[in-house]
């Protein structure tokens, strides 16, 4: 496809046509220039590929005859056939045929991968990598160029967003270790990865339209720098629904050329999120987007744009010129000629299961009680017995046959058929009770609370009442945390699967029962209380909602608090148990080098996730506690033990100074803290920075209520004022009624006090 000669020849109508879409989830298929522009299909699919959205796009004339609603329930019953009409099985069976031509030798259902929260529970970005290898085959097997919502970059910033389940981290380190990692493993396959939603969409509640209220240092060191590392590698964005800080995200020219395009560098395409754009079409792509979706969207606006003026020709131009090496590179994702079945099934189940058996979560082993002993009884209660949610509902829903149930792979294993449900008896005579609260998240609507399910609390109360010799072990199969209030206490097992997708059930049968050593660790905080959570006042009740928290998301707000909560960022157990026994930390060439001795004195092989974090020792502005800085996931057999090496650059340890539009680094010592969770943090060491940002050094930039705070400083200040026929009260006034004023606003000439640089270039800062 020649870009150039179809841009040369294609007229101003068709361009605006092209940016608008052909259907609600494909571009292109239109002759321009004199030639011809494929289709380019997009498919939501971080978890894999949404028969909701596929068959919507699919329709055909062959599908009239059908009423919506036997459309609707064919999509969602496609692999419970015997839940469907005849008429429906009539509709299913001509999806059917038209999914053969695409799919070539993939027969079976598609396949369905953790979301975002529990590839963050793996802090491990490999596993992620092969995770996005995988939804690349997927997107390939339904001929799905673009690959929506991979990843999901957006801060876990309150528990009750609806889609909580799909971010990847409440930590802006770890989500942007983890979400690049996703785009690098489906650009990997040829398919294009999509980054959203661009930015700051952390709640659902009014989110066309919501104004969000964020301060500037905030949203530079906690929102943006997923967005930022993930434009390094994927091919699109998605801009948000909201607004930011007065514009709306699909008009901001701040954040799509600005600093996406300028200060980042990002070459791809910006598509807008589906319907996201509610102003003009033309004001929209003037400030950096480039696809307008769902398609076809009316393109009159930007044929009237470029008229009057508010697009240049040349925007257009460069907008349409993205497009078309988008459509050209992707839009025929497909397949390799002879790709089989079953290395489709394969590819798919090992990826699923690898993520699922990283990411699960042990929160409680009271005395040993898991893994569960060979020839133990187990008792299941649960409304799907011992089905999970494998999936959030909306964009990241996966309809297909192809889900493990717990149970079923819990009777696979030797020394464990003996397997029961919802029977008492058994349970209060030595088996173990294994509890399944599910609980169902979506986009557009966040959760009212974090408390269980009355249904799991009357069962918990029955298990506590009539425990006699049994154990009782809950499984939280829920979009992010919940409280647990007394029944914390009463546990002997605690586990988070959140969504596991369709192996999770396989995973967490070689879980249980010791095969695989549990080695997930929280991306994000469990409070005791809804109360608890930072951004709990700051909850919107309009379209308005103010980021009061600032700084201090997640264990930021916690630790700066001193609130205790139920589970902390990063917590998580293992069948063995690891000790740091040494740890040294330097500076060199420019990074922050830790070397720290872990060992395994535990009796099983396990994993050992290594926290890095820095905590500024007397900082000159509002630091976090802690600030995790950089981690390892690392296998030791029993026994065992390994020096190993985790570094990361000093500029991890800037700040962002609003007033100055820049990161800047404050010079002095760092403690940096080693350990298993934020709170768990048993291995230390303390190093310098002798040179920090030029704009922060001691000097006459600094506030005169600052000098004061060093009485060497001010004696030195003082002789340099008297010496120069300056009057040293106005300082001393200052220092009362405005402490914030620098010394050189004071002085005019303090620029040429010697004495007092002097004394400055002296200055330990510690």
């Amino acid at each position: 496809m020649n870009t150039d000669l179809i841009l040369a020849n294609m007229p101003l109508e068709d361009k605006a046509r092209l940016l608008c879409g052909s259907s609600p989830f494909s571009v292109g298929g239109m002759r321009s220039g004199g030639m011809d522009i494929p289709v380019l299909n997009m498919q939501d699919g971080g978890t894999g590929i949404n028969y909701e959205q596929l068959f919507q796009d699919r329709r055909s004339g062959e599908d009239e005859g059908f009423t919506p609603e036997e459309a609707y329930r064919v999509t969602r019953l496609f692999f419970r056939t015997d839940e469907l009409t005849q008429n429906e099985k009539a509709l299913r069976e001509k999806i059917s045929q038209r999914l053969d031509e695409i799919k070539g030798g993939v027969k079976s259902a598609p396949g369905c991968y953790p979301p975002g929260i529990l590839l963050g529970a793996t802090w491990d970005p490999e596993t992620v990598r092969k995770t996005g290898n995988a939804l690349g085959m997927e997107a390939k097997a339904y001929n799905v160029g673009v690959l929506l919502g991979t990843p999901n970059c957006n801060l876990l910033r309150d528990p009750r967003n609806g889609r909580f389940f799909e971010g990847y981290s409440e930590d802006p380190l770890l989500s942007k270790t983890l979400a690049p990692a996703m785009c690098k493993g489906v650009e990997e396959t040829g398919v294009a990865s999509n980054a959203k939603h661009f930015a700051c969409n952390n709640l659902e509640i009014n989110r066309v339209g919501i104004d969000e209220k964020i301060p500037e240092r905030a949203l530079e060191e906690l929102y943006l720098p997923a967005f930022e590392e993930c434009a390094k590698v994927t091919s699109t964005f998605m801009s948000a629904y909201v607004s930011v800080n007065g514009t709306r995200c699909t008009e901001s020219k701040e954040l799509l050329t600005d600093i996406l395009r300028d200060r980042w560098g990002f070459e791809g395409t910006v598509v807008t999120d589906w319907g996201a754009c509610i102003g003009k079409t033309g004001d929209s792509l003037a400030a950096g987007n480039d696809l307008f979706m769902p398609g076809p969207w009316d393109p009159s606006d930007i044929i009237a744009a470029v008229k009057d003026g508010r697009v240049s020709e040349e925007r257009l131009n460069e907008a349409c010129r993205r497009l078309l090496t988008l459509i050209e590179k992707h839009s025929d994702a497909r397949l390799p000629d002879g790709f089989t079945d079953e290395e489709y099934v394969s590819r798919g189940r090992k990826a699923a299961y690898d993520a699922a058996a990283e990411g699960i979560v042990m929160l409680i082993n009271r005395d040993g009680s898991f893994p569960l002993k060979e020839g133990s009884k187990t008792v299941f209660f649960g409304q799907g017995r011992g089905r999970f949610r494998d999936y959030g509902t909306g964009s990241a829903q996966v309809f297909t046959d192809r889900t493990t149930v717990l149970p079923e792979e819990l009777s696979k294993i030797p020394g464990f058929e003996d397997i029961v449900f919802d029977d008492y008896e058994v349970y209060k005579n030595g088996a173990t009770a294994i509890v399944i609260e599910t609980q169902e998240s979506r986009e557009g609507t966040d959760r009212a609370d974090l408390k269980l399910s009355s249904w799991t609390c009357r069962v918990l109360d029955k298990l506590i009442k009539e425990r006699g010799t049994g154990r009782i072990c809950l499984i939280l199969n829920t979009p992010g945390p919940v409280e647990l209030g007394g029944y914390k206490e009463e546990l002997d097992g605690l586990f988070a699967v959140f969504y596991p997708g369709m192996e999770g059930g396989r995973a967490m049968a070689d879980i249980l029962t010791g095969k695989v050593d549990p080695s997930g660790h929280l991306p994000v905080t469990f409070p005791e209380r809804l109360e608890d959570v930072p951004s709990f006042l700051c909850y919107p009740d309009s379209f308005s909602c103010v980021y009061g928290e600032g700084i201090y998301a997640g264990y930021r707000g916690y630790q700066k608090r001193k609130l205790k909560p139920m589970f902390p960022f990063g917590f998580g157990l293992s069948y063995s148990e690891f000790v740091i026994e040494d740890m040294d930390t330097s500076v060199e060439d420019g990074k922050v080098v830790s070397r720290i001795t872990v060992k395994n004195v535990g009796k099983r092989p396990g994993k050992a996730t290594l926290q890095l974090y820095s905590h500024k020792i007397c900082p000159d502005v509002l630091r976090p506690e802690n600030e995790l800085r950089a981690f390892g996931k690392y296998a030791l057999e029993a026994g065992e033990e390994k020096t190993v090496t985790i570094a990361f650059g000093i500029d991890e340890l800037r700040y962002y100074d609003a007033d100055r539009k820049a990161f800047l680094l404050e010079e002095g010592a760092y403690e940096i803290r080693c350990g298993f969770d934020c709170e768990d943090l048993p291995a230390s060491s303390v190093i310098r920075i002798d040179e920090g940002s030029e704009e922060l050094k001691c000097g006459i930039s600094w506030p005169c209520g600052k000098i004061a705070e060093h009485p060497e400083l001010e004696s030195a200040l003082k002789k340099d004022v008297e010496l120069h026929g300056d009057y040293f009260g106005l300082y001393l006034s200052d220092c009362i009624y405005m402490p914030f004023r620098p010394v050189a606003d004071i002085y005019p000439d303090a620029v040429s006090f010697e004495g007092f640089a002097a004394a400055c270039r002296g200055f330990r800062h510690e």
